[in-house]
């Protein structure tokens, strides 16, 4: 039974009952990161988003369980030391000693356990991490579109409210005569002044940088051409009418200023790759059971 939103399902990994909350935090993230790239609702997509996490929580358990086999036990002073240091860092942040003591036995636990991924880690992604000159040319020249500061256009608006009008065609004809005496040369400024029906009277948006692709009048704006009058546009009760005053074009980052967050993208995409080819061969002779809150199995599969 795949997991999905209505069916109370838990995952079982090598003997291992995994908290259905890596999941749905997994889920999460990851739907979201996808919205706030594309700017609309994936709900769509949910399986795909489901199927995904799910990968990563198994992925992430695997990687948990293996560090845990290779290193079951720390030298005690490498333990302690961090204990302790993790201790001072709590006090510096205002922890009382009564909260600490609360949650010696957990606090002690944390630390042995990242201190034991941190030790795996180091072994396993030795030498696979190293960034070269050559990676990060490579990532700048791949990836120039997110190094792009945005476009900017500043955007001169007359606007009519369909509320305040009886007859919607009628309105729009006046729009469209509008438009017209404009593109006859018309100065946009006074007509606006004199037309539009902002509350605020304002006709000068100002500059506005292109960030919202799926919004009609931003969608607009950005394919229009410096002194353009647009088309009538219909749009939240009410028609627009929109002038380019200026424009600043997109204009891409120079290298050296991005060297530093470029290898830092770098170095995690690679340790992300090693990690994931890492877990790919932990996946071999791995059972993964899907089961219900009952502890009944409802179906098991064997990952490979």
């Amino acid at each position: 039974t795949p997991f999905t939103a209505t069916c109370p399902s838990m995952i079982r990994i090598n003997g291992e009952l995994i908290d259905p909350n890596l999941l749905e935090d997994a889920f999460a993230r990851i739907k979201s990161e996808a919205e706030m790239r594309l700017q609309v609702s994936c709900c769509e997509r949910d399986p795909e988003f489901r199927a995904k996490a799910e990968e990563e929580v198994i992925d992430s358990v695997l990687i948990a369980q293996e560090a845990e086999s290779r290193y079951p036990t720390l030298p005690d002073e490498e333990v302690k030391a961090r204990f302790e240091k993790t201790i001072k860092e709590f006090r510096k942040h205002g922890a009382s000693w009564d909260m600490i003591e609360a949650q010696r036995s957990q606090l002690h636990d944390e630390c042995e356990a990242n201190l034991r991924m941190e030790t795996f880690l180091d072994d396993v992604l030795a030498g696979k991490t190293d960034v070269t000159e050559e990676d990060l040319r490579t990532y700048y020249e791949e990836h120039q579109r997110e190094f792009r500061s945005p476009a900017e256009v500043r955007v001169l608006h007359l606007m009519k409210s369909l509320e305040k009008h009886e007859d919607p065609v009628l309105l729009l004809e006046q729009m469209d005569e509008l438009r017209e005496t404009l593109l006859q040369g018309a100065s946009f400024e006074e007509i606006a002044k004199h037309e539009t029906e902002k509350e605020s009277g304002e006709i000068d948006l100002g500059w506005i940088a292109f960030d919202r692709p799926s919004n009609p009048i931003e969608s607009i704006m950005f394919t229009m051409r410096q002194d353009e009058v647009s088309p009538v546009v219909a749009y939240e009760h009410c028609y627009h009418l929109l002038k380019i005053a200026e424009i600043k074009p997109a204009v891409v980052k120079p290298f050296d200023d991005l060297r530093d967050d470029i290898a830092q993208r770098v170095e995690f995409q690679k340790r992300r790759t090693a990690l994931q080819e890492f877990a790919a061969g932990l996946r071999e002779g791995t059972t993964v059971e899907h089961v219900d809150f009952s502890g009944e199995d409802e179906d098991e599969d064997d990952a490979a």
